[in-house]
């Protein structure tokens, strides 16, 4: 994915679907960073799935007689959660949303030819009791906020209302795919005990929830008093550093002995140092680099946690200063040229990834054609882009920050003379990318992550005080969910 960062850390985030209104889809998407640094977990994004993926219930057709039995026990109570009880039905929402996220991962260890009720997910664990003990914390703290959120009389009915017409709308989507009716698709994903009103009423619920902690979160300000405390508390947390380095990596294999593994650290150690003493004798990094790898990061954060980055984050760190630095597979020569707090503004791009120029200009020209607005590029992102990071929102990368990607990506973006509506096609490591520039933010980026700092730490208290406590009591139709 292109948006990986020079350290190849994968960042991907599901998020939901449409994009009427531009702003609304960014903001969007600035609430689930914010949610990455927090516990805050008020709504299931459902993964939805082509059923030849994952058959969760039996899709063949029940008898009247049947039918009702299984209508009768979906409606029975299964957990009482702050004082309200939920049906079998409510439950199987949650359950069913952390299944099949767990069913469609090749890394997560769940193999679907088995019962979760015959599988072990820890000692004394199935993998049944694990994902009911997952959906009910879900459930628990959607019901606790959706709770909060009525009781104080906050209207979210917006949101619910375009969360119900989203996900329905993925729900027909997907089951056309597979070749499915609605409640087919819903039973199939959720078992048999789901219906249309459950599965809308759970939707509506966690968006009310979702809803009520962005108000919260939205209505918090800081003065530019409390933004500089925030930083001197932690100015490493919003500066960056220029660094030049040459990695040396061992390269072994699997089965090499303790012997072969510490005679290749040591000759990765001495061509480091080779590079330092190459630097002092008045050659470049680069120049001096030989068979390792030179990289130059104008803006590297300590987003990555490296003896590298531990000695250049060091407060009496000076410019020209070199050193030799273990890796976990080798050592690196580095060279210190500054560091400075990060008062370059973020901008937001869209972007659709593709592997061919020509596939990018016939991408780029059908947009022109067009209106050639931003829910139109993001659209056309949605169905185009081949970046799995993004596409799911339209290509929104928002408020970037320097030095997290690839550098024709960053050149673009952040080319001063960039104006909102700015398109044009940039080749990468990745491929092509066509480009859509959205805006600049107003705020230094150090700024900007300083408020994303307070305001996730006042609503971690703020939803600490609400789900504190609240538990899921299980009731004996909770036999039936799973």
């Amino acid at each position: 994915t292109m948006s990986a960062s020079r350290e190849k850390k994968a960042r991907q985030e599901l998020n939901e679907s449409g994009y009427v209104d531009p702003r609304k889809a960014r903001e969007a998407e600035e609430k689930a960073k914010e949610r990455r640094s927090t516990r805050i977990y008020t709504a299931v994004i459902v993964a939805f799935v082509l059923l030849g993926v994952v058959l969760f219930a039996s899709g063949r057709i029940q008898a009247s007689s049947e039918a009702k039995e299984t209508a009768r026990i979906g409606a029975e109570s299964a957990v009482t959660i702050d004082g309200e009880d939920f049906p079998v039905n409510d439950v199987a929402y949650y359950y069913g949303s952390v299944y099949n996220t767990f069913a469609n991962s090749s890394y997560s260890g769940y193999d679907t030819s088995v019962d979760a009720r015959d599988q072990q997910y820890t000692e004394g664990k199935t993998w049944h009791d694990y994902f009911l003990e997952t959906a009910l914390t879900y459930m628990e703290d959607s019901v606790a906020v959706a709770h909060a959120a009525e009781a104080a009389g906050f209207d979210g009915a917006e949101q619910m209302d375009s969360a119900e017409q989203s996900n329905l709308s993925m729900v027909d989507l997907y089951a056309s795919y597979s070749g499915t009716t609605r409640a087919q698709y819903l039973t199939a994903m959720f078992g048999k005990y789901m219906t249309e009103e459950a599965f809308v009423r759970c939707v509506r619920r966690d968006a009310l929830a979702s809803a009520y902690q962005q108000s919260y979160s939205d209505g918090l300000t800081y003065s530019a008093a409390e933004l500089q405390a925030a930083y001197d508390e932690d100015p490493d947390a919003y500066c960056s550093v220029d660094i030049e380095y040459v990695s040396f990596t061992t390269d072994l294999s699997s089965d090499a002995t303790d012997e072969e593994k510490s005679a290749a650290m040591e000759e990765a150690k001495a061509k480091a140092e080779a590079v330092l003493a190459a630097y002092a004798e008045g050659r470049s990094f680069e120049e001096s680099a030989g068979d390792g790898t030179y990289t130059h990061l104008a803006h590297a954060d300590r987003s990555v946690t490296s003896d590298m980055l531990t000695w250049a984050f060091a407060a009496d760190r000076a410019e020209g200063d070199t050193t030799v630095a273990e890796q976990s597979s080798g050592y690196v020569a580095v060279l210190f040229h500054s560091r400075s707090r990060d008062d370059y503004h973020p901008v937001t791009v869209r972007h659709i990834l593709v592997e061919d120029e020509a596939t990018a200009e016939e991408i780029l020209a059908d947009f022109k054609a067009g209106d050639a607005t931003e829910s139109d590029f993001a659209t056309l992102a949605s169905t185009k882009s081949t970046d799995s990071g993004t596409a799911s929102n339209g290509g929104l990368v928002s408020n970037m920050r320097k030095g997290a990607y690839v550098q024709p990506f960053e050149d673009w973006s952040f080319d001063p003379s960039r104006q909102s509506g700015d398109t044009g096609i940039i080749e990468s490591e990745y491929g092509f990318h066509v480009m859509y520039f959205v805006e600049t933010n107003e705020l230094p980026y150090w700024e900007y992550k300083a408020t994303n700092t307070l305001k996730n730490s006042a609503v971690n208290d703020w939803y600490d005080a609400i789900t504190d406590g609240v538990t899921a009591e299980q009731l004996d139709a909770i036999e039936y969910v799973g």
